[in-house]
């Protein structure tokens, strides 16, 4: 995803529930912002095995350990792309399945250069079935594929009680804070079907160096994406700082730089860009926390884009089931038609680590808007209604940066109202229903050509062995 000669940078979104999507747009309706393929995904390493693996050997010198995670996602939409999907995706997109199925392997081998070794490897397998509403598939038949997904090597050592350092790689998961700049590594959908299941996130031919002395972490990583057939693959490298007094505060500050870009039309330009990030949160006291981050991009004298965001969680434990009711308020700037600049936050690799946290919206973050060129005021309620049910509605406003980008004239885009029913029915066994509703304003009916309420619901199974 980067933008070159005033285009847009397209989001490789990675799945949901199980990692998020990737993105690399067909049509330049179909995800809000035109753009070059790029975006490294994934981004907070994950070396440590699934939390549902199972132990097949273990010795003193090495042990094995074995886990396999498979989903699958039923859609039924009405209205889609607000009664004019084919005009905006080329498909009539109402019903589909997906299917994701990654069976793993990870081995440890103890005492090592005064620490401990170890190494994975996985596969992923993805399928759909029926047209789905990102249009990405359009003129494929049923479109899935397997493909490497983890294949890394890792070494750790204790330097004190909870200080290490560790020095990963391959290809890996990683994520940074909130998932807000880097989360997921792949890319989904088009010909590997799966594009909601997000099932690949890990970084490819990447390296991680961590370490962690009392309540600061220091890392330093070069990531590659997994861009799938037609796609553009880059590097980017940096540096990242955390600080964390645990249930009282954390700090957090990352350097991002583009390292290689893979197309020699865009190198120059693409290769300048930087990220410069800053973020944080503080429990004020049992009830209430605030958090936020603001990122800049420059580079080339080109780059001028920014995104951030402000967070408020009160938990209400007055009340039945102890609600905790979040607001926040997002900005990701947009391209100003107008200036020789770009001024388009470029969203790297975000991903998902909670609902709208960064698929903004069930409709409007999976299918429409990819962090670029929106402001956003969302509202949302949770709730555990027992040890294994919970619930979570949210209301979301939507209104473009910078509508002209988008050839209309109304920056008023939609408001979406979104319903989860979550259930962990067992150890292994994770369910959810979703529901949700896209109300167009001008902004919407201008870009789209509909005017329809765009409705939307889903029904989600995991299992973990």
């Amino acid at each position: 995803m980067y933008p070159i000669a005033h285009h847009v940078v397209v989001p490789l979104r990675t799945g949901r529930l199980s990692g998020l999507k990737s993105h690399s747009r067909g049509s330049s309706k179909t995800a809000f912002i035109c753009s070059l393929p790029f975006l490294l995904a994934g981004l907070v390493v994950n070396s440590a095995p699934a939390a549902a693996q199972v132990n097949v050997y273990d010795s003193e010198e090495l042990s094995v350990d074995v886990a396999l995670d498979a989903s699958s996602v039923l859609f039924v939409q009405s209205n889609s792309w607000f009664g004019e999907p084919e005009a905006n995706i080329g498909v009539d997109s109402k019903n589909w399945a997906e299917f994701a199925i990654e069976p793993q392997i990870y081995f440890k081998v103890k005492d090592i250069f005064g620490g401990e070794l170890s190494a994975a490897a996985s596969v992923v397998s993805t399928k759909t079935y029926g047209e789905s509403a990102d249009g990405f598939a359009a003129g494929l038949n049923d479109p899935g594929k397997t493909t490497l997904e983890k294949l890394y090597v890792g070494w750790k050592a204790e330097l004190g009680a909870d200080d290490f350092i560790e020095v990963i790689g391959g290809d890996f998961d990683y994520q940074i804070g909130t998932g807000f700049l880097v989360k997921d590594g792949g890319r989904d959908g088009g010909d590997r079907g799966g594009f909601y299941l997000g099932a690949r996130s890990a970084s490819r031919n990447s390296a991680l160096v961590r370490v962690k002395y009392d309540n600061l972490q220091v890392e330093g990583f070069y990531l590659g994406n997994n861009p799938g057939r037609g796609g553009i693959k880059a590097h980017v490298g940096g540096v990242n700082a955390e600080y964390s007094i645990p249930d009282r505060f954390s700090i957090g500050a990352t350097y991002i730089q583009v390292a290689h870009f893979d197309d020699p039309l865009l190198a120059n330009t693409a290769e300048n860009l930087k990220t410069y990030d800053v973020r944080g949160s503080v429990n004020v006291n049992d009830q209430l926390k605030l958090s936020g981050e603001y990122a800049i991009q420059r580079g080339a004298a080109f780059y001028r884009g920014q995104g951030w965001y402000l967070q408020t969680d009160y938990t209400v434990d007055s009340l039945p089931f102890t609600p905790t009711i979040t607001y926040r308020y997002a900005v990701v700037s947009g391209d100003d038609p107008g200036t020789p600049q770009n001024e388009e936050f470029i969203p790297l690799a975000y991903g998902f680590t909670d609902y709208g946290q960064w698929y903004q919206g069930e409709i409007a973050g999976n299918w429409i808007f990819g962090n670029s060129n929106q402001k956003t005021h969302m509202i949302k309620g949770s709730a555990a209604l027992s040890d294994k049910v919970s619930l979570t509605g949210s209301w979301l406003n939507f209104t473009l940066d910078e509508p002209e980008k988008l050839g209309v004239t109304d920056s008023a885009f939609g408001n979406e109202f979104d319903l989860w029913l979550d259930w962990q029915a067992s150890e292994r066994l994770f369910l959810s229903a979703a529901g949700a509703v896209l109300v167009p304003q001008d902004g919407a009916k201008q870009f789209t050509g509909g005017s329809k309420t765009w409705a939307h619901f889903m029904l989600y199974a995991s299992v973990s062995f």
